[in-house]
């Protein structure tokens, strides 16, 4: 009904112009309150027409000569009006002052913690936690990953010391004799090596070497060895056998005998290397980063590394899949505690608040000029017809009370007319 209303102000103050006048014209209506009528329904259809020439010309072109060129205003001028809704927005109703002005006076982390406090908010966030946590291993385990993270790993590893806190553990470990079940372990399987029957084999061959090499030095050496052989008083196998006694009779004193001075040999040795990496000793050092390089380098690492990235991936793809898992429980359990332990804390709360006003406030300044580009690029996509039905949708009840008011003020203004020229004619 609002939207016909200008029409119907404009059929009412025709048809009652065009009545009143048949009437007074044909002597049926008679007298000076008819004419009078007559009048203000005539200024009321003048008043009814300008205004509805008025609200036409800005949606529509009018075919009137010479003052065509005047009419369908809204589509001629959308760039300028545009462009003064942007300045508008960007100066005026959305300025940097008037955001950072509303924010002052927010208390902006109290909202945040009072929306996480209900469970459909929370849950929410969670859903958020886990489409963000899936988006971050999906590629994990593609190649571009798995060579920045150990191209990363190889630049950490060339600049961290590792000589020094591993020659601090290495002086702990012996003077607290925390490498004895090691060295325990070594002995007993060396123990184990020693009864092998192949190596046998190779001390009695590394004889037959020696022999032979001893041999070559001179005729009296090599007339002894094979006096010698001859003799029997040298015997490969013999030697062979009481080398590796003596082998294990030593390894199982060392193995029972922690005072053992074998073992306290070995310990000697490595305080000695202990002591070089924590004094930095070039030897050692160039030891050390070269055994780095070498893991670094190592194809079964690689492999293994690129296993464990691949291991992660799915755990995690699996824990995010749904939102009862047991990794998303605990999220939410620690979650929710946080969000009651500083939901409260009002010194957390200044903090927070401060922090979020002034990231907002940055990025306001930073990106202020894409709230104009937002609304001119809205404003242009749309086309002329769809620019003015939206007006039209917002403010064309009021441009119909403006028809309406213009036969009103009309008709009313042509009764005081006649009224005056009656009274002072």
């Amino acid at each position: 009904m609002k939207s016909k209303i200008g029409h119907i102000s404009l059929v009412i103050a025709v048809g009652g112009l065009i009545l009143t006048e048949v009437g007074i014209y044909s002597g049926f209506l008679q007298g000076g309150f008819w004419r009078i009528l007559a009048t203000g329904f005539e200024a009321g259809t003048i008043g009814a027409l300008a205004d509805w020439f008025a609200v036409s010309a800005l949606f529509h072109r009018i075919p009137i000569p010479i003052i065509s060129r005047h009419t369908n205003i809204i589509v001629k001028n959308r760039q300028k009006m545009t462009e003064a809704i942007v300045e508008l927005v960007t100066t005026k109703w959305l300025s940097s002052e008037v955001i950072h002005q509303k924010l002052q006076g927010m208390g902006m982390a109290k909202g945040v913690f009072a929306l996480l406090e209900k469970p459909r908010n929370l849950g929410l966030s969670m859903d958020f936690i886990r489409y963000v946590l899936r988006q971050m291993v999906v590629s994990l385990d593609s190649p571009r990953v798995v060579l920045m993270v150990r191209n990363s790993l190889r630049q950490q590893a060339d600049d961290f010391d590792i000589a020094a806190p591993l020659g601090g553990w290495l002086q702990k470990m012996v003077l607290s004799k925390g490498h004895h079940p090691m060295v325990d372990r070594l002995l007993k399987e060396s123990s184990k090596a020693l009864d092998d029957p192949t190596t046998r084999e190779m001390i009695q061959e590394k004889l037959k070497e020696v022999l032979t090499s001893y041999e070559k030095h001179d005729f009296i050496k090599k007339a002894a060895v094979r006096i010698g052989k001859w003799t029997g008083g040298i015997d490969v196998e013999l030697l062979a056998d009481r080398l590796l006694h003596m082998a294990r009779e030593m390894a199982d004193d060392a193995g029972s005998n922690p005072d053992h001075p074998l073992r306290q040999k070995l310990d000697q040795t490595l305080l000695a290397l202990a002591d070089n990496l924590r004094e930095g000793d070039p030897s050692t050092l160039a030891l050390i980063n070269n055994i780095k390089q070498k893991l670094l380098k190592d194809r079964e690492l690689q492999a293994m590394f690129y296993s464990a990235l691949t291991r992660i991936k799915y755990l995690v793809e699996e824990q995010v899949s749904q939102s009862d898992t047991e990794f998303m429980n605990f999220i939410q359990i620690k979650a929710s505690n946080l969000i009651n332990k500083y939901g409260k804390d009002e010194v957390f709360l200044l903090k927070m608040d401060h922090w979020l006003k002034d990231t907002i406030a940055k990025l306001v300044n930073k990106y202020h000029h894409e709230l104009g580009s937002m609304v001119r690029e809205s404003l242009l996509r749309l086309d002329d017809q769809e620019l003015v039905w939206q007006i039209k949708e917002k403010v064309g009840d009021d441009l119909q009370y403006i028809r309406l008011n213009g036969a009103v003020v009309g008709g009313l203004v042509g009764i005081i007319i006649a009224l005056l020229r009656l009274v002072f004619l």
